[in-house]
């Protein structure tokens, strides 16, 4: 069962200080003779997979909130920083402990390999990059040279992230070399059934671990010294990264989007919660032709199209409430929605889907600023066009991962073009100059990134301040008001100090400063900034 937890790790090596007591009984009562204490790379893998999937809901939707959504109506007391950012010191306290015992699987597989299984190890490393790259994006300075220690070390140093971004660009190469060198017939069937990402295949390996490299150097050029900036010539992952280890309609195993945002296995809906948050005028006007017309992605995206009910974050005037189960459900065309009437297509699909974690629609785009930055060779507006067909073509994939409704990417891409002749956010020859290009690039994956990967839409907000919420007339951030909600994204409640109103970071968990205080570094939800940040 790739849903349950097999293994509990005696020590995450975050910290925290836990104390084992031991009976020395022949049968001591505090033992479970049905709990395993040990398991196997083949079994751990698929698992630590399933876990990384769903580690992207919780992530995604701490980003949703800073980004994409804000509060309904019908709802007060709305606390815990969602609309003034000021975030207590354990907000979003999971992110961290998830990621670490997600990390502690994954090494579990690297450290029980036996000789010749350096296919898994080689993937375990993989995954153990996208975890850390996920930690520093959201942390900075995280525990990394010591941690995964368990009892070994409970006090885990705090390593630079550019030293970490460093060291996981050249795990990378290593990893890339090692699946582009094996052949389909090389890779064992132990893997293969392993594997409910890739279900095996090398060469989609060898191309995520070369775009995982390509996006920590595009992020970190200039501040990080790697010991390559080189991309391997296999190119970037142009599949979408999705693990499914058959995601169904039982209690525990449905897709984790659709479990939250959809229908539990039972056919409960999310009641409030799903209804208690509507899309923002700033991100509609992506869709509605305020800024760009894209009535055909709004479609894929929420329950009435550019008509749902929106709010500017923070306006507590509003009485709309969101669209049951919620507005990013799409709903049939006959008959009223329900756990078995659904659409199945969109962001939120279905209980059968799988989970991606990292988009087609990405890779594309951080290779469009890399050629624009000088970072590889290639055509820029390629992979830009070739971005913004990949971002529409997931909208279409049903519960199969695949699209089986007949969308195509080719004649969407020029009816989009056509549709917004004059905008340099979609057709990219308008641009003259690289930093409108990168804004081009940047806004689009904001649009691609819309309630999937929310997060990394923050992120690349902090390190390139696109999307844009600068007023042309002043050159300053539009005034976080009611009146400026397709112009700004920011709570008309913000408590930050930042020019532009926004806060800067996540606070370190309370378990890392009450366990590891001593190695915590100090920082300001509202001043610290991670190392790329402008």
């Amino acid at each position: 069962m790739l849903f349950k937890n097999k293994i509990k790790s005696l020590s995450l090596g975050l910290g925290l200080a836990l104390t084992f007591t031991s009976c020395e009984k022949a049968l001591n009562i505090n033992d479970n003779p049905n709990q395993a204490v040990n398991s196997t790379p083949e079994l751990v893998l698929p698992q630590a997979l399933v876990q990384t999937a769903r580690n992207v809901v919780p992530y995604n939707t701490a980003g949703m909130r800073l980004m994409y959504i804000a509060n309904g109506g019908g709802v007060s007391g709305w606390g815990g920083g969602f609309l003034d950012y000021n975030w207590p010191s354990g907000h979003e306290a999971a992110r961290w402990s998830d990621a670490y015992n997600n990390l502690t699987d994954y090494q579990y597989v690297i450290n029980n390999s036996v000789e010749g299984n350096e296919i898994f190890i080689q993937a375990a490393e993989v995954m153990k990059a996208y975890n850390y790259m996920g930690l520093v994006d959201t942390y900075n300075d995280v525990p990394y040279t010591e941690a995964l220690q368990g009892n070994a070390n409970i006090h885990p140093k705090y390593d630079k992230g550019q030293d970490i971004y460093a060291d996981l660009a050249k795990k990378l190469d290593v990893a890339t070399a090692f699946f582009k060198g094996l052949s389909s017939s090389d890779v064992p069937s132990s893997f293969k059934n392993a594997d409910v990402l890739f279900g095996g295949n090398n060469t989609n390996w060898a191309k995520l671990s070369n775009t995982l490299k390509l996006k920590l150097v595009v992020k970190g050029k200039g501040k990080v010294t790697f010991a390559s900036e080189a991309i391997d010539g296999i190119g970037i992952l142009t599949t979408d990264a999705i693990v499914n280890p058959k995601f169904a309609k039982i209690d525990g195993k449905q897709n984790p989007m659709w479990q939250l945002w959809g229908y539990s296995a039972s056919g409960a809906g999310p009641g409030g919660w799903g209804t208690q948050f509507l899309p923002t005028p700033f991100v509609m006007a992506f869709y509605d032709g305020s800024k760009i017309n894209d009535e055909t992605r709004a479609n894929l995206i929420y329950a009435d199209g550019i008509g749902s009910p929106k709010n500017q974050l923070g306006d507590l005037s509003v009485t709309a409430i969101g669209i049951p189960p919620s507005t990013w459900v799409l709903h049939p065309e006959s008959g009223n929605i329900s756990a078995s009437n659904y659409v199945g297509y969109g962001v939120v699909k279905g209980p059968a889907a799988g989970q991606p974690i990292l988009l087609a629609a990405e890779s594309n785009f951080l290779a469009s600023e890399a050629v624009v930055r000088g970072i590889m060779s290639g055509d820029a507006k390629a992979y830009f066009e070739s971005g913004i067909a990949a971002a529409y073509l997931y909208l279409n994939k049903g519960e199969s991962d695949a699209v089986t409704n007949g969308a195509n990417a080719v004649t969407y891409l020029a009816n989009y073009k056509a549709d917004n002749a004059s905008s340099a956010l979609v057709n990219f020859d308008l641009n003259t100059t690289n930093e409108k290009k990168i804004e081009a690039i940047i806004t689009q994956k904001y649009i691609a990134f819309n309630l999937l990967f929310s997060h990394e839409a923050w992120n690349e907000y902090r390190r390139t301040n696109y999307p844009s919420i600068i007023n042309p007339a002043t050159n300053a951030p539009y005034t976080n008001s009611r009146a400026n909600a397709k112009f700004t994204f920011v709570s008309t409640e913000s408590s930050a100090s930042a020019r532009d109103k926004l806060p800067t970071r996540v606070p370190y968990p309370n378990t890392e400063l009450a366990y590891n205080g001593a190695n915590v570094p100090a920082v300001d939800k509202f001043t610290s900034k991670i190392f790329w940040a402008k």
